[in-house]
């Protein structure tokens, strides 16, 4: 069974996610936005072992800490193909606030993954147009990233946002989850699916 583990980072309070097996200690990190130092403060202090970093989407605020911790475990970084042009963009900040993730890694083809535990990759463009969420099946958790929050969606108005393909989204792909599947968003407090379905009823 996969554990998860969640705190805030950088300036726009992203949730970044610890997922691991609590027997391995083997972790993935997803959404490491900033604080690389505060990231690694958590692994220490729940003693796992990183084998991968995981993103939701390519926007700054979620990526900025990624050159600092797969240098620190050696460990890929993988992000959907339809954002590794946003992801490596100089014009990927929110200045003057932040700015563009300096020397970030090559993206891997394949997903990191850890023993015992399994997830699918669900593509759901419309914040992003590689936006992703990633959905554990046994435990029954998805992390939606800037694509579904308690009670509203992912803005749209960012370049290669699209309000009609993250509706689609929503509605065909996420929707389509059990009622009891816990949300775990990329920003703000987790809900589930039965709790947002109303809110997609016309």
């Amino acid at each position: 069974m996969t554990e998860i583990h969640s705190f805030t980072v950088g300036l726009l309070s992203v949730n970044c996610y610890l997922l691991y097996h609590p027997e391995s200690r083997e972790c993935l990190i997803v959404d490491p936005g900033d604080h690389g130092d505060s990231i690694q403060a958590e692994v220490r202090n729940l003693s796992l072992q990183p084998r991968g970093i995981l993103l939701t989407h390519g926007h700054v605020d979620h990526i900025s800490a990624v050159p600092a911790i797969a240098k620190a475990y050696g460990i890929p970084v993988w992000i959907h193909e339809a954002d590794r042009g946003l992801y490596s963009s100089p014009a990927n900040a929110i200045l003057p606030w932040i700015p563009a993730a300096k020397d970030l890694p090559e993206p891997c083809d394949t997903a990191p993954q850890i023993a015992g535990s399994s997830y699918e990759i669900i593509h759901t463009p419309g914040h992003t147009p590689g936006c992703v969420c990633f959905y554990f099946p046994a435990e029954q958790f998805l992390l939606s990233g800037d694509t579904l929050f308690r009670g509203t969606v992912g803005r749209t108005d960012f370049p290669g946002g699209n309000a009609a393909h993250l509706m689609a989204s929503i509605k065909n792909k996420l929707l389509a989850l059990p009622d009891r599947t816990t949300v775990y968003p990329g920003h703000e407090a987790p809900t589930t699916i039965a709790r947002e379905r109303p809110n997609f009823i016309n």
